[in-house]
């Protein structure tokens, strides 16, 4: 026993920097790693400003420009939006499992594509508000320079398949289904690359984002507050909330894509020991069969490291 609280002991003289990085050598994966805790200031930026590919994770810019513009009376929620054959996209979601001409509200669709990650109800989301390069403006303005949108779930899951981006088709639609099935990616795609014509972030920045809504300034508090009551009903906590307490409170969205699986988020610590943020992408083949445990790990030493401190 006496080597167990050697090794604690030592853990415990380690900065949480110094955790995380001793707990991912050991990872074949290249990571991008952002926590902040919002009250004490405290960091920790592992290759946090390199480009990665966001996957789903760019629905959150893409929530907070559509309730920016909902709080500015351009948009209201309540309005219905038909949604027809050629609006289906493949990938995650459930609108695409109904029948056409149903008419969920703005509202609905903004929670689905947060909540399952519905790839349909993304793209209607786009849409209204303005396109990819109106969401990446609008993240500029606001000083998130290094936010990168440029292709919808349809156009990215296309190139993905090595298929060059095109109108709907039933046939298209299930071609770009069976390929990314049987594991057929165009690894030479743009969505490959962290080149800034793809949808990439740093994990800074995208945490960076998550800080102003945590701390009720993006647009007003009311604005961030909504943002957050979509966050926090996610479906999907295997990655950061994966290994933390039962009652946790967590806002957050996955992303997935190919190899890489990301998850970024607000955590909320119990016994008034504040909240952080946290954003980690990961990529790199040994990640194909378990790549939710990595995140959850770092996510499980922040949220230990930050309820230990004083």
């Amino acid at each position: 026993m006496p080597w167990i609280l050697d090794q604690n002991k030592r853990r415990d003289c380690m900065t949480l920097k110094q955790q995380i990085e001793s707990y991912i050598e050991g990872i074949d994966a290249n990571f991008g790693i952002y926590i902040k805790h919002l009250g004490t200031q405290e960091e920790v930026n592992i290759q946090g400003n390199l480009l990665f590919q966001m996957a789903s994770v760019f629905k959150v810019p893409i929530l907070a420009t559509l309730y920016e513009k909902v709080f500015n009376g351009e948009i209201n929620l309540q309005e219905r939006v038909p949604l027809n054959e050629e609006d289906y996209v493949p990938g995650s979601g459930v609108f695409q499992e109904m029948q056409y001409g149903i008419e969920p509200t703005i509202k609905d669709l903004a929670t689905m594509m947060i909540i399952v990650s519905d790839n349909l109800a993304t793209d209607k989301v786009l849409s209204i508000v303005g396109g990819a390069n109106n969401v990446q403006e609008r993240m500029h303005q606001m000083g998130f320079k290094d936010i990168y949108i440029h292709h919808t779930c349809w156009e990215l899951l296309s190139l993905s398949a090595g298929i060059p981006s095109q109108p709907y088709s039933k046939e298209l639609f299930d071609e770009i289904i069976n390929r990314l099935i049987e594991g057929d990616y165009d690894w030479n795609s743009i969505v490959f690359q962290d080149s800034t014509e793809n949808n990439v972030s740093s994990a800074k920045d995208m945490s960076l984002l998550l800080e102003k809504i945590a701390l009720d300034e993006f647009v007003s508090p009311d604005c961030s507050r909504e943002i957050r009551e979509v966050l926090f009903k996610q479906h999907f906590q295997q990655r950061i909330g994966g290994l933390l307490p039962r009652n946790k409170k967590v806002a957050n969205k996955t992303g997935s894509l190919g190899t890489m699986f990301n998850d970024t988020g607000i955590v909320y610590l119990p016994d008034n020991k504040g909240e952080f943020v946290i954003t980690v992408y990961s990529t790199g083949s040994s990640l194909e069969y378990k790549g939710d445990e990595p995140i959850a790990r770092i996510s499980e030493i922040a949220y230990q490291y930050f309820m230990n401190g004083e």
